[in-house]
Protein backbone atom coordinates (compact mmCIF):
# COMPACT_ATOMS: atom_id res chain seq x y z
CA UNK A 1 0.00 0.00 0.00
CA UNK A 2 1.49 3.48 -1.30
CA UNK A 3 1.68 5.97 1.85
CA UNK A 4 0.24 9.49 1.12
CA UNK A 5 1.99 12.45 2.99
CA UNK A 6 0.19 13.43 5.92
CA UNK A 7 0.20 16.35 8.77
CA UNK A 8 0.29 14.97 12.31
CA UNK A 9 -0.64 17.09 14.67
CA UNK A 10 0.22 16.25 18.45
CA UNK A 11 -2.21 17.98 20.76
CA UNK A 12 -0.99 17.51 24.34
CA UNK A 13 -4.38 17.61 26.21
CA UNK A 14 -3.17 16.48 30.40
CA UNK A 15 -5.60 16.98 32.85
CA UNK A 16 -3.68 18.93 35.81
CA UNK A 17 -3.64 15.95 38.33
CA UNK A 18 -1.39 14.01 35.40
CA UNK A 19 -0.01 17.18 34.95
CA UNK A 20 1.47 16.94 38.31
CA UNK A 21 2.65 13.55 37.97
CA UNK A 22 3.98 13.51 34.62
CA UNK A 23 8.19 14.32 34.19
CA UNK A 24 7.25 13.85 30.53
CA UNK A 25 8.30 16.26 28.02
CA UNK A 26 8.31 16.72 24.42
CA UNK A 27 11.39 18.61 22.92
CA UNK A 28 10.15 19.20 18.80
CA UNK A 29 9.16 22.31 20.06
CA UNK A 30 10.06 24.92 21.86
CA UNK A 31 7.67 25.07 24.78
CA UNK A 32 4.42 24.65 22.60
CA UNK A 33 0.90 22.48 23.02
CA UNK A 34 1.24 21.71 19.48
CA UNK A 35 3.30 19.12 17.43
CA UNK A 36 3.33 20.05 13.39
CA UNK A 37 4.43 17.51 11.39
CA UNK A 38 4.18 16.96 7.76
CA UNK A 39 5.95 14.09 6.51
CA UNK A 40 5.13 10.53 6.01
CA UNK A 41 7.12 9.32 9.12
CA UNK A 42 8.16 11.57 11.85
CA UNK A 43 10.56 11.02 15.07
CA UNK A 44 9.18 12.53 17.83
CA UNK A 45 11.50 13.25 21.07
CA UNK A 46 10.69 12.40 24.54
CA UNK A 47 12.39 13.29 27.57
CA UNK A 48 11.77 12.61 31.52
CA UNK A 49 13.68 14.28 34.85
CA UNK A 50 13.48 10.04 35.92
CA UNK A 51 17.43 8.77 36.38
CA UNK A 52 17.84 5.31 35.93
CA UNK A 53 19.30 3.87 39.17
CA UNK A 54 21.22 1.18 37.11
CA UNK A 55 22.60 2.21 33.12
CA UNK A 56 19.79 1.64 30.80
CA UNK A 57 17.45 0.10 32.75
CA UNK A 58 14.33 2.31 32.00
CA UNK A 59 12.52 1.92 28.71
CA UNK A 60 9.59 3.85 27.03
CA UNK A 61 6.20 2.16 25.87
CA UNK A 62 3.75 4.10 23.25
CA UNK A 63 0.59 2.72 23.56
CA UNK A 64 -1.90 3.68 20.71
CA UNK A 65 -6.07 3.54 20.85
CA UNK A 66 -5.84 2.93 16.89
CA UNK A 67 -2.62 1.05 15.51
CA UNK A 68 -4.66 1.10 12.37
CA UNK A 69 -4.57 4.92 11.81
CA UNK A 70 -0.38 5.53 13.05
CA UNK A 71 2.11 3.15 14.12
CA UNK A 72 4.97 3.50 16.23
CA UNK A 73 8.27 2.05 13.99
CA UNK A 74 10.64 2.43 16.70
CA UNK A 75 11.28 3.62 20.06
CA UNK A 76 15.07 4.34 20.90
CA UNK A 77 17.25 5.83 23.79
CA UNK A 78 18.91 8.72 21.95
CA UNK A 79 21.56 9.15 24.74
CA UNK A 80 22.77 6.92 28.19
CA UNK A 81 23.56 9.67 30.82
CA UNK A 82 20.02 11.35 30.25
CA UNK A 83 16.51 9.90 29.99
CA UNK A 84 15.69 10.82 26.33
CA UNK A 85 13.64 8.83 24.04
CA UNK A 86 13.21 8.88 19.84
CA UNK A 87 9.57 7.81 18.88
CA UNK A 88 9.43 7.12 15.29
CA UNK A 89 5.60 7.61 14.12
CA UNK A 90 4.00 6.44 10.71
CA UNK A 91 0.82 7.75 9.63
CA UNK A 92 -1.52 5.26 7.34
CA UNK A 93 -4.83 7.57 7.24
CA UNK A 94 -6.45 10.50 8.05
CA UNK A 95 -8.68 11.04 11.72
CA UNK A 96 -8.40 11.20 15.35
CA UNK A 97 -6.68 8.93 17.64
CA UNK A 98 -5.12 8.46 20.79
CA UNK A 99 -1.84 7.42 22.01
CA UNK A 100 -0.19 6.62 25.97
CA UNK A 101 3.46 7.27 26.58
CA UNK A 102 4.43 5.50 29.55
CA UNK A 103 8.29 4.91 31.37
CA UNK A 104 8.99 1.57 32.77
CA UNK A 105 12.19 0.58 35.04
CA UNK A 106 13.30 -2.41 34.42
CA UNK A 107 15.06 -2.66 37.98
CA UNK A 108 14.63 -6.17 39.60
CA UNK A 109 12.27 -8.86 38.20
CA UNK A 110 9.46 -7.12 37.98
CA UNK A 111 9.36 -3.73 35.79
CA UNK A 112 7.68 -0.86 37.30
CA UNK A 113 5.94 1.99 36.23
CA UNK A 114 7.93 5.59 36.61
CA UNK A 115 5.81 7.91 34.78
CA UNK A 116 2.97 8.42 32.10
CA UNK A 117 1.45 11.27 29.88
CA UNK A 118 -2.19 10.60 28.99
CA UNK A 119 -4.84 11.97 26.77
CA UNK A 120 -2.19 12.74 23.83
CA UNK A 121 -4.84 13.28 21.10
CA UNK A 122 -3.16 12.80 17.43
CA UNK A 123 -4.66 14.47 14.20
CA UNK A 124 -3.58 12.81 11.20
CA UNK A 125 -4.18 15.05 8.00
CA UNK A 126 -3.71 15.07 4.43
CA UNK A 127 -0.35 17.02 3.55
CA UNK A 128 -0.87 20.29 1.99
CA UNK A 129 0.29 20.88 -1.09
CA UNK A 130 1.71 23.78 -1.36
CA UNK A 131 5.03 24.03 -0.32
CA UNK A 132 7.81 25.98 -1.95
CA UNK A 133 9.45 21.98 -2.26
CA UNK A 134 7.02 20.97 -3.81
CA UNK A 135 5.83 23.43 -5.92
CA UNK A 136 9.53 23.51 -7.29
CA UNK A 137 9.33 19.92 -8.18
CA UNK A 138 6.53 19.88 -9.86
CA UNK A 139 8.46 22.01 -12.83
CA UNK A 140 8.99 20.88 -15.81
CA UNK A 141 8.73 17.21 -15.43
CA UNK A 142 8.31 16.78 -18.96
CA UNK A 143 11.58 18.70 -20.28
CA UNK A 144 13.21 16.06 -17.26
CA UNK A 145 11.91 13.31 -19.25
CA UNK A 146 12.81 14.79 -22.60
CA UNK A 147 16.20 15.22 -21.88
CA UNK A 148 17.07 12.30 -19.86
CA UNK A 149 17.70 9.77 -23.27
CA UNK A 150 20.39 13.14 -24.09
CA UNK A 151 21.74 12.92 -21.07
CA UNK A 152 22.96 9.45 -21.20
CA UNK A 153 23.71 9.41 -24.81
CA UNK A 154 26.30 12.23 -23.39
CA UNK A 155 27.51 10.32 -20.50
CA UNK A 156 28.19 7.61 -23.06
CA UNK A 157 29.90 9.62 -25.02
CA UNK A 158 32.21 10.43 -21.97
CA UNK A 159 32.89 7.16 -21.77
CA UNK A 160 34.51 6.78 -25.53
CA UNK A 161 36.54 9.47 -24.38
CA UNK A 162 38.33 7.94 -21.31
CA UNK A 163 41.89 7.06 -21.13
CA UNK A 164 42.69 3.87 -19.55
CA UNK A 165 46.16 5.79 -18.63
CA UNK A 166 44.76 7.93 -16.48
CA UNK A 167 43.10 4.85 -14.17
CA UNK A 168 46.42 3.69 -13.88
CA UNK A 169 48.03 6.93 -13.17
CA UNK A 170 45.59 7.73 -10.39
CA UNK A 171 46.01 4.66 -8.75
CA UNK A 172 49.93 4.94 -8.53
CA UNK A 173 49.55 8.47 -7.18
CA UNK A 174 46.43 9.03 -5.80
CA UNK A 175 46.56 12.45 -4.34
CA UNK A 176 44.24 14.49 -7.13
CA UNK A 177 41.62 12.00 -5.70
CA UNK A 178 42.90 12.28 -1.71
CA UNK A 179 43.10 16.32 -2.31
CA UNK A 180 38.99 16.73 -3.45
CA UNK A 181 38.34 14.08 -0.68
CA UNK A 182 39.86 16.17 2.12
CA UNK A 183 38.40 19.54 0.56
CA UNK A 184 34.81 18.49 0.33
CA UNK A 185 34.20 16.37 3.65
CA UNK A 186 36.46 18.45 5.87
CA UNK A 187 37.48 21.48 4.66
CA UNK A 188 33.71 22.89 2.91
CA UNK A 189 31.69 21.46 6.01
CA UNK A 190 33.70 23.50 8.67
CA UNK A 191 33.57 26.49 6.04
CA UNK A 192 29.83 26.15 5.65
CA UNK A 193 29.49 26.20 9.37
CA UNK A 194 31.82 28.73 10.66
CA UNK A 195 30.09 31.12 7.70
CA UNK A 196 26.60 30.76 8.60
CA UNK A 197 27.62 31.51 12.18
CA UNK A 198 29.10 34.50 11.01
CA UNK A 199 26.58 35.91 9.30
CA UNK A 200 23.74 34.53 11.82
CA UNK A 201 22.11 32.37 10.11
CA UNK A 202 19.04 30.34 11.17
CA UNK A 203 19.98 27.06 12.77
CA UNK A 204 17.60 24.80 10.09
CA UNK A 205 19.41 27.41 7.40
CA UNK A 206 22.71 26.79 8.59
CA UNK A 207 22.49 23.08 8.57
CA UNK A 208 21.20 23.07 4.87
CA UNK A 209 24.25 24.96 3.98
CA UNK A 210 26.72 22.49 6.24
CA UNK A 211 25.06 19.75 4.21
CA UNK A 212 25.59 21.45 1.03
CA UNK A 213 29.23 21.83 1.48
CA UNK A 214 29.28 17.95 2.55
CA UNK A 215 27.55 16.83 -0.70
CA UNK A 216 30.16 15.41 -3.57
CA UNK A 217 30.74 16.57 -6.84
CA UNK A 218 27.98 16.63 -9.29
CA UNK A 219 27.22 15.35 -12.53
CA UNK A 220 28.17 18.26 -14.17
CA UNK A 221 31.63 18.51 -13.10
CA UNK A 222 32.94 16.36 -15.96
CA UNK A 223 30.64 18.67 -18.40
CA UNK A 224 32.64 21.33 -17.06
CA UNK A 225 36.09 19.40 -17.35
CA UNK A 226 35.33 18.86 -20.84
CA UNK A 227 34.19 22.16 -21.88
CA UNK A 228 37.43 23.98 -19.63
CA UNK A 229 39.73 21.26 -21.37
CA UNK A 230 40.54 19.45 -18.06
CA UNK A 231 40.94 15.83 -17.29
CA UNK A 232 37.45 14.39 -18.23
CA UNK A 233 38.63 10.72 -17.16
CA UNK A 234 39.94 12.29 -14.04
CA UNK A 235 37.09 14.22 -12.88
CA UNK A 236 34.45 11.25 -13.88
CA UNK A 237 36.74 8.85 -11.43
CA UNK A 238 36.99 11.45 -8.67
CA UNK A 239 32.97 11.99 -8.70
CA UNK A 240 32.52 8.41 -8.63
CA UNK A 241 35.19 7.96 -5.36
CA UNK A 242 33.71 11.23 -3.50
CA UNK A 243 30.20 9.88 -3.98
CA UNK A 244 31.15 6.55 -2.85
CA UNK A 245 32.85 8.40 0.23
CA UNK A 246 29.67 10.58 1.10
CA UNK A 247 28.17 7.18 2.12
CA UNK A 248 30.22 7.66 5.11
CA UNK A 249 31.33 10.91 5.03
CA UNK A 250 27.55 12.97 5.08
CA UNK A 251 26.02 10.56 7.99
CA UNK A 252 29.45 11.98 9.80
CA UNK A 253 29.00 15.35 9.35
CA UNK A 254 25.32 15.65 9.48
CA UNK A 255 25.46 14.58 12.81
CA UNK A 256 28.53 16.38 14.30
CA UNK A 257 27.13 19.93 13.05
CA UNK A 258 23.58 19.04 13.66
CA UNK A 259 24.14 18.64 17.66
CA UNK A 260 27.23 21.52 17.04
CA UNK A 261 24.02 24.22 15.64
CA UNK A 262 21.80 22.36 17.77
CA UNK A 263 19.44 20.70 15.86
CA UNK A 264 18.00 17.17 17.56
CA UNK A 265 16.56 14.44 15.56
CA UNK A 266 16.95 11.43 13.45
CA UNK A 267 19.00 12.39 10.28
CA UNK A 268 17.95 9.92 7.29
CA UNK A 269 20.33 9.96 4.42
CA UNK A 270 19.67 8.94 1.20
CA UNK A 271 21.56 5.58 0.57
CA UNK A 272 19.75 4.81 -2.71
CA UNK A 273 19.93 8.19 -3.81
CA UNK A 274 23.10 7.85 -3.75
CA UNK A 275 23.92 4.66 -4.81
CA UNK A 276 21.54 5.57 -7.73
CA UNK A 277 23.46 8.43 -8.93
CA UNK A 278 26.34 6.66 -8.53
CA UNK A 279 24.84 3.63 -10.80
CA UNK A 280 23.56 6.38 -13.10
CA UNK A 281 27.15 7.27 -13.59
CA UNK A 282 28.98 4.30 -13.86
CA UNK A 283 26.89 2.36 -16.59
CA UNK A 284 26.46 4.59 -19.29
CA UNK A 285 30.02 5.60 -18.77
CA UNK A 286 30.65 2.14 -19.12
CA UNK A 287 28.78 1.24 -22.43
CA UNK A 288 30.80 3.98 -23.73
CA UNK A 289 33.94 2.50 -22.80
CA UNK A 290 32.95 -0.87 -24.33
CA UNK A 291 31.78 0.62 -27.59
CA UNK A 292 35.20 2.80 -27.50
CA UNK A 293 36.87 -0.93 -27.55
CA UNK A 294 34.77 -2.85 -29.87
CA UNK A 295 33.11 -0.55 -32.40
CA UNK A 296 35.38 2.04 -33.05
CA UNK A 297 33.75 3.90 -35.39
CA UNK A 298 30.47 4.41 -33.24
CA UNK A 299 33.11 5.95 -30.56
CA UNK A 300 34.39 8.31 -32.93
CA UNK A 301 31.17 9.66 -33.97
CA UNK A 302 29.93 9.84 -30.05
CA UNK A 303 33.19 12.19 -29.61
CA UNK A 304 32.40 14.26 -32.28
CA UNK A 305 28.87 14.89 -30.51
CA UNK A 306 29.53 15.09 -26.98
CA UNK A 307 30.72 19.07 -26.95
CA UNK A 308 27.39 20.58 -28.41
CA UNK A 309 25.59 17.75 -26.25
CA UNK A 310 27.36 19.25 -22.88
CA UNK A 311 26.88 22.45 -24.22
CA UNK A 312 23.15 22.05 -24.04
CA UNK A 313 22.87 20.06 -21.34
CA UNK A 314 24.24 22.68 -19.42
CA UNK A 315 22.07 25.47 -20.53
CA UNK A 316 19.01 23.00 -19.87
CA UNK A 317 20.79 22.13 -16.59
CA UNK A 318 21.03 25.68 -15.37
CA UNK A 319 17.33 26.49 -16.83
CA UNK A 320 15.72 23.65 -14.75
CA UNK A 321 17.62 24.80 -11.79
CA UNK A 322 16.53 28.39 -12.31
CA UNK A 323 12.84 27.38 -12.78
CA UNK A 324 12.71 25.13 -9.48
CA UNK A 325 14.95 27.16 -7.43
CA UNK A 326 12.83 30.52 -7.98
CA UNK A 327 10.64 29.71 -5.58
CA UNK A 328 13.27 29.85 -2.97
CA UNK A 329 15.10 32.32 -3.74
CA UNK A 330 11.93 34.91 -3.67
CA UNK A 331 12.41 34.24 0.08
CA UNK A 332 15.70 34.16 -0.02
CA UNK A 333 17.93 36.78 2.30
CA UNK A 334 21.29 39.21 1.34
CA UNK A 335 23.02 36.44 3.43
CA UNK A 336 21.62 33.92 1.74
CA UNK A 337 22.74 34.89 -1.87
CA UNK A 338 25.99 35.98 -0.11
CA UNK A 339 26.77 32.33 1.15
CA UNK A 340 25.71 30.93 -1.79
CA UNK A 341 27.73 32.70 -4.20
CA UNK A 342 31.10 32.08 -1.51
CA UNK A 343 30.31 27.98 -0.85
CA UNK A 344 30.96 27.28 -4.44
CA UNK A 345 33.83 30.29 -5.34
CA UNK A 346 35.77 28.50 -1.77
CA UNK A 347 35.52 25.19 -3.22
CA UNK A 348 37.10 26.58 -6.84
CA UNK A 349 39.74 28.28 -4.78
CA UNK A 350 41.03 25.73 -2.57
CA UNK A 351 40.96 23.07 -5.10
CA UNK A 352 42.79 24.90 -7.33
CA UNK A 353 45.29 26.46 -4.63
CA UNK A 354 45.91 22.76 -2.75
CA UNK A 355 46.91 21.36 -6.78
CA UNK A 356 49.21 24.27 -8.06
CA UNK A 357 50.52 23.71 -4.68
CA UNK A 358 51.73 20.33 -5.23
CA UNK A 359 52.94 21.42 -8.06
CA UNK A 360 50.27 19.05 -10.13
CA UNK A 361 49.68 19.68 -14.13
CA UNK A 362 47.29 22.25 -15.33
CA UNK A 363 44.53 20.17 -16.75
CA UNK A 364 44.62 18.37 -13.06
CA UNK A 365 44.38 21.47 -11.96
CA UNK A 366 41.53 22.45 -12.81
CA UNK A 367 39.80 18.78 -12.95
CA UNK A 368 40.50 19.22 -8.33
CA UNK A 369 39.11 22.75 -8.55
CA UNK A 370 35.93 22.08 -10.65
CA UNK A 371 35.27 18.90 -8.44
CA UNK A 372 35.93 20.56 -5.67
CA UNK A 373 33.87 23.57 -6.55
CA UNK A 374 30.60 21.73 -8.30
CA UNK A 375 28.79 19.84 -5.50
CA UNK A 376 25.85 17.94 -6.08
CA UNK A 377 23.38 20.02 -4.37
CA UNK A 378 20.17 17.55 -4.66
CA UNK A 379 21.79 15.09 -2.26
CA UNK A 380 21.94 17.55 0.76
CA UNK A 381 18.01 18.54 -0.41
CA UNK A 382 16.89 14.78 -0.40
CA UNK A 383 18.43 14.68 3.36
CA UNK A 384 16.74 17.88 4.09
CA UNK A 385 13.27 16.89 3.02
CA UNK A 386 13.92 13.41 4.57
CA UNK A 387 14.55 14.79 8.09
CA UNK A 388 13.26 17.61 8.83
CA UNK A 389 9.56 18.65 9.67
CA UNK A 390 8.06 20.71 6.47
CA UNK A 391 8.28 24.12 7.85
CA UNK A 392 12.32 23.83 8.52
CA UNK A 393 12.82 21.80 5.67
CA UNK A 394 11.63 24.57 3.07
CA UNK A 395 13.82 26.84 5.30
CA UNK A 396 16.73 24.99 4.67
CA UNK A 397 16.27 23.78 0.81
CA UNK A 398 17.12 27.24 -0.07
CA UNK A 399 20.47 26.63 0.49
CA UNK A 400 21.62 23.57 -1.41
CA UNK A 401 19.34 25.41 -4.51
CA UNK A 402 20.91 28.80 -3.68
CA UNK A 403 24.04 26.88 -4.20
CA UNK A 404 23.06 24.97 -6.90
CA UNK A 405 21.98 28.30 -9.20
CA UNK A 406 25.16 30.34 -8.05
CA UNK A 407 27.65 27.56 -8.75
CA UNK A 408 26.08 27.22 -12.79
CA UNK A 409 26.56 31.01 -12.70
CA UNK A 410 30.12 30.97 -11.77
CA UNK A 411 31.10 28.21 -13.94
CA UNK A 412 29.07 29.99 -17.12
CA UNK A 413 31.32 33.07 -16.16
CA UNK A 414 34.43 30.85 -16.32
CA UNK A 415 33.58 29.86 -18.91
CA UNK A 416 32.73 32.74 -21.26
CA UNK A 417 36.13 34.12 -19.68
CA UNK A 418 38.00 31.21 -20.26
CA UNK A 419 36.49 30.93 -24.12
CA UNK A 420 37.21 35.00 -24.68
CA UNK A 421 41.06 34.69 -23.35
CA UNK A 422 41.70 32.26 -25.56
CA UNK A 423 39.86 33.38 -28.80
CA UNK A 424 41.95 36.40 -27.86
CA UNK A 425 45.36 34.89 -27.71
CA UNK A 426 44.47 33.43 -30.98
CA UNK A 427 43.36 36.39 -32.39
CA UNK A 428 46.69 37.92 -31.25
CA UNK A 429 49.06 35.22 -32.61
CA UNK A 430 47.15 35.58 -36.02
CA UNK A 431 47.82 39.36 -36.56
CA UNK A 432 51.45 39.35 -34.99
CA UNK A 433 53.03 35.77 -36.24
Amino acid sequence: MIRKPFTILLLLMVTPGEARKSFLSFLNRENTEILSFVKTGETVLVRSSYRDKQPDSSFLIVLLEDPKMLQVMNVTRTASDVTVFAINLMPSQEGDTNLTIQLWDSEGRQAQLIEELTNVKVRVLRQSKDSPFHTSMNVDKYMLILILPVILLNKCAFGCKMEVQTFQTVYKRPLPVLLVAVTQFFLMPFCGFLLSQILALPEAQAFGFVVTCTCPGGGGGYLYALLLEADVTLAILITCTSTLLALIMMPVNSYIYSRTLGLSGVFHIPIFKIVSTLLFILIPVSVGMVIKRRMPEKAHFLERVIRPLSLLLMFAGSYLVFRMGAVFLEKATLEVLLLGLLVPALGLLFGYSFAKVCMLPLSVCKTIAIESGVLNSFLALAIIQLSFPQSKADLASMAPFTVAICSGCEMLLILLVSKAKKTGILIEDTQFP
